[in-house]
């Protein structure tokens, strides 16, 4: 092997050893390369290891080493080289990570035009990803971010750099979750996890989105697994940026968790990382996450000198997304503490989260915007009436929380993180109302079929009151803490007709033990079943042949599957899927039947003979009727063993 292709490979080594998080490593081959670059005095080669060297310093948060790198990188890289390509992003990528974000877009503009110009796709799918990520995504331009990142994404598939592949997935991830499209960030976590290495970068990003993905979905114990795993995965590979997500993490799982001394403290540990590096962005969402640690605390004072540390930091940089983030709670603070102030921070906060297309941000800090909303509404300042006014008509246009709805063995709702209480659903027929918008085609009815079902032996002129009642009371018990003038997302009211309207990422038991008996899929739909449906409507009308198709559908799904079962070999599972069915229907005859066979498999005769027996009396005492013939051939051939 040449010297050159020596040199190459150890750079090649070095990347990869970057990637999978063992940094050091990476710094030694990039090291090494340079060393034998510079003794073959091989200037391309030195400048190729210095941006490799650079690159791992990054990781680090050596910025100030990384950007000494990349200047002798750039004055030893040909004009037209992919060395000299790697050097501008490298610098693009320190420049926006010390703050300031002109000379970072400028940086990684020329990186991705030079990468363009001599065909280098490795540094053009990087060039577009860390401008996705290090300028555009921090602004809160989310549209742009996702653009450059698919385009990264397909140039790297398109030219089989699947190595290249994780940053803009991640990148992708992040946005979707940060703009509450749980769905499509889960999509694409889904294609991440497939490209990343185990404790790589990569890894403790994957585990802290869906940690923060359980979180908001009100899943405590899955959600702190996984921060715990992205702390693991930190204090492993030493990657700055790890640590800084897994101490906010920490943080945030144990607010959530009612335990704010814990996260007051992982907060100060992010902030600390962070103040060693410079890097202000990150300062300033360990302020806000610390700010909000103490104001769980009662230190208000404390949280408010925070927050606006934290709005100092982002400014500067035009980071939109959260300095709306950092407004907004400090508006809902200053309320808090009766400040004079607060109106003109809430109509700053809500220019900018309308002009950011960041409503989405109101609904997830719906119990402190909500307030602030109403009061602004009722203000005798024009200005603050019309920002508020805005934001609401935004506001309508934002998807709201998924809905989690269980129907088997009685109501469980669950509105994003928030499980409904479920006396709610037992107030003014809110809960039948939604049983009968679960069972209508396209979760759509007439207000007349409402009354028909619900109030057939009412007094006419109730009627129209007992049905706004009704309406008013399920939208008040999916979203309590909407605004008067705001429009129910879940519960529309329109042309004599009530619709459920179920947002992305939405599921309903029922539905899906349906959509996988349809499908033949009967384990599948079993495990659905973990009840009647509806059992407090018993004796509803509109509950009761829905109740019973979907039993016998069960009854059916639990025979097909014993059949199976019996079939593997699995006798056990076989003989508790037919008992299964006969505590329901205790004379099913092909229960019987099967339930006998699989007894027989076990050499569990007198179990067999018992199944006959209990059927032989039902079948005899309640329909004066014999078992089928082949039920009768079985139980004799065993008398006769």
């Amino acid at each position: 092997m040449s010297a050159a292709e020596e040199i190459t490979r150890l750079i090649e080594e070095s990347r990869s050893l970057e990637r999978s998080g063992e940094v050091a490593a990476a710094i030694q081959r990039a090291k090494q390369a340079l060393q034998l670059a510079l003794a073959q005095a091989d200037a391309d080669g030195e400048a190729e290891a210095l941006n490799a060297l650079a690159y791992a310093h990054i990781r680090l948060g050596h910025y100030d080493q990384a950007q000494h790198l990349c200047a002798q990188a750039l004055a030893l890289a040909g004009g037209e080289s992919p060395a000299r390509a790697e050097a501008l992003l490298n610098s693009g990528i320190c420049a926006g990570e010390t703050d300031n974000m002109p000379a970072s877009e400028k940086f990684i503009l020329q990186a991705i035009d030079l990468s363009r110009q001599i065909g280098s796709d490795r540094i053009l799918v990087r060039g577009l990803h860390s401008l996705s990520c290090g300028n555009y995504m921090p602004r809160g331009q989310f549209a742009l971010s996702l653009a450059l990142d698919e385009e990264a994404l397909k140039i790297a598939r398109d030219r089989g750099l699947q190595e290249l592949t994780w940053g803009p997935l991640l990148t992708m991830s992040w946005v979707h979750w940060l703009t509450g499209q749980s769905h499509l960030a889960e999509i694409r976590l889904k294609e991440l996890g497939l490209a990343i290495s185990s404790g790589s970068l990569g890894d403790g990003y994957w585990h802290f989105i869906q940690a923060s993905l359980a979180l908001e979905a009100g899943e405590i114990e899955a959600a702190r697994d996984d921060f715990k795993k992205t702390l693991s995965i930190a204090e492993a590979n030493g990657i700055t940026e790890n640590l800084h997500i897994a101490y906010l993490g920490m943080s945030r799982i144990n607010r959530a968790m009612n335990d704010a001394p814990a996260a007051l403290a992982w907060a100060s540990e992010a902030l600390a990382i962070m103040d060693r590096t410079g890097y202000h962005h990150l300062q300033g969402l360990a302020l806000i996450e610390r700010g909000r640690a103490s104001w769980s605390l009662g230190n208000l004072e404390v949280a408010e000198t925070d927050l606006r540390t934290a709005i100092e930091r982002l400014a500067p940089q035009r980071l939109e997304f959260d300095l709306a983030i950092a407004l907004l709670l400090l508006a809902a603070l200053l309320r808090q503490l009766k400040r004079p102030e607060t109106t003109a921070v809430w109509r700053e906060a809500a220019v900018r989260l309308v002009q950011g297309g960041f409503a989405f941000l109101v609904d997830r800090e719906r119990a402190l915007s909500f307030p602030l909303i109403i009061a602004g509404l009722n203000s005798s300042d024009k200005s603050i009436v019309d920002a508020s006014t805005a934001l609401i008509e935004h506001l309508q246009r934002v998807p709201p929380p998924p809905l989690k709805i269980t129907t088997f063995g009685g109501w469980r709702v669950q509105v994003g993180g928030r499980v409904v209480d479920g006396q709610a659903l037992r107030q003014r027929c809110s809960g039948e109302l939604l049983g009968l918008l679960l069972i209508s085609p396209a979760h759509t009815i007439s207000s007349d079929q409402v009354i028909d079902a619900l109030w057939s032996d009412k007094e006419s002129n109730a009627i129209q009151a007992l049905f706004h009642h009704a309406t008013s009371t399920l939208r008040r018990a999916l979203e309590p803490d909407l605004p008067e003038k705001f429009l129910s997302r879940y519960v529309v009211v329109s042309d004599g007709q009530v619709t459920l309207s179920l947002p992305p990422s939405s599921t309903v038991d029922y539905e899906k033990f349906t959509s996988h008996y349809r499908r033949g899929e009967w384990g599948a739909a079993i495990a659905c079943y973990c009840g009647e449906f509806l059992p407090q409507y018993r004796y509803a009308d509109w509950a009761i042949s829905q109740r019973q198709w979907l039993a016998q559908d069960y009854q059916h799904a639990l025979l097909e599957m014993a059949k199976t079962w019996l079939a593997e070999d699995r006798a056990v599972e076989s003989l508790d899927a037919c008992r299964k069915i006969l505590a329901a229907e205790p004379w099913h005859e092909q229960a019987v039947l099967l339930g006998m066979r699989a007894c027989l498999r076990i050499e569990n005769r007198p179990a067999a003979l018992r199944l006959y027996k209990t059927l032989k009396k039902k079948l005899n005492d309640e329909l004066g009727i014999e078992p089928q013939t082949e039920l009768e051939t079985l139980y004799r051939s065993l008398l006769k063993k």
